[in-house]
C-alpha cells in the first residue's frame, strides 16, 4: 500500500483537481461540481506532484457524518486515480472496510491510486487517513469505462 499523502500535499493536489473543468457526473454526491455548498461531500482529488500516480484530496467530515459517508469519501479519488478524466467511467465494484465513522468536523485525508487496467476495466484502490497518519478506511474498486455519449444529458424538447 502506498504511502497516505500529507495533508499539505492533499490540499496542493486539489489545486490539480480535473473534473473542476469538464466533470462526467457533475451532480455526483462525493465529488460533483454542480452541487450547492454543503450538499454532498465536495472533494476534489488531483493528482499529486511527486510522480507517484496518486490522487489525494482532504475531507472535513460533517456534523451528521455517517459510516455510509465515510464509504463514499473512499470512491471517486479512486476513479480520479484510475483515469476517468477525459473518459467517463462507473463504478463497478467497490469493497471497503471503515475501522471508525471520522469524528464530526474531523480533517482527514483521502489518498488513491490506479492498480491496474485492462480494456475498459480499470482497478484503482483508496485510502482514508486522520491527521495522525491513523489508517481510518481503505476501498478496492472497479471502474468501467463508458460511451461518453451515453453519460450526456439528453436536451429536453
Amino acid at each position: 500500500m502506498p504511502a497516505p499523502a500529507t495533508p499539505e500535499q492533499a490540499r496542493q493536489a486539489e489545486e490539480r483537481y480535473e473534473g473542476a473543468h469538464d466533470h462526467p457526473f457533475p451532480t455526483c454526491f462525493s465529488c460533483g461540481t454542480a452541487r450547492s455548498p454543503g450538499d454532498g461531500l465536495g472533494l476534489r482529488p488531483g493528482p499529486l506532484d511527486d510522480g507517484s500516480g496518486r490522487y489525494a484530496c482532504t475531507w472535513t467530515a460533517p456534523a451528521d457524518v455517517t459510516r455510509p459517508m465515510a464509504w463514499a469519501a473512499l470512491d471517486c479519488p479512486g476513479g480520479w486515480s484510475a483515469g476517468i478524466a477525459g473518459r467517463p467511467m462507473v463504478l463497478g465494484t467497490m469493497t471497503a472496510q471503515v475501522w471508525r465513522v471520522p469524528e464530526p468536523g474531523e480533517a482527514l485525508v483521502v489518498t488513491a491510486w490506479q492498480r491496474g487496467a485492462q480494456g475498459r476495466r480499470h482497478w484503482s484502490a483508496s485510502t482514508l487517513h486522520a491527521p495522525d497518519g491513523e489508517l481510518v478506511g481503505r476501498a478496492e474498486a472497479t471502474w468501467v469505462a463508458v460511451d461518453p455519449e451515453s453519460v450526456r444529458p439528453k436536451e429536453q424538447p
